[in-house]
């Protein structure tokens, strides 16, 4: 994981954590994320908190694969994730409808 990709995770969290601290205690999800030429990592939601982890989770809630460049627009708000998902610059396998919870954070972040 870039430490680009790391910081901006970091910052969307923070800024939503605020907004959505009560939706966000009862998170208990792992969302593995597959970039294109880049170290995979995941992140897990636990009682109100974010880690980010280097590797493959073995059991992840959704697993979101794209490039580098998808996911910087998606956490700077420049791409909308469904718009993403919908033109195949992301793809989602596992429970796609817990990922609802990312977008909720993402978008968050920006207001």
């Amino acid at each position: 994981m870039s430490e680009e990709i790391f910081s901006l995770m970091q910052q969307v969290y923070e800024k939503a954590k605020s907004k959505l601290s009560g939706e966000m205690s009862s998170w208990n999800k792992i969302f593995q994320f597959n970039i294109e030429n880049e170290e995979p990592f995941y992140i897990e939601f636990k009682s109100g908190t974010m880690k980010l982890v280097k590797g493959t989770h073995s059991n992840p809630t959704a697993t979101l694969s794209m490039s580098k460049d998808t996911l910087i627009k998606i956490l700077r708000g420049e791409l909308d994730a469904m718009a993403a998902f919908i033109r195949g610059q992301m793809r989602i396998t596992g429970n796609v409808i817990e990922t609802v919870a990312l977008r909720k954070m993402i978008e968050a972040a920006k207001s």
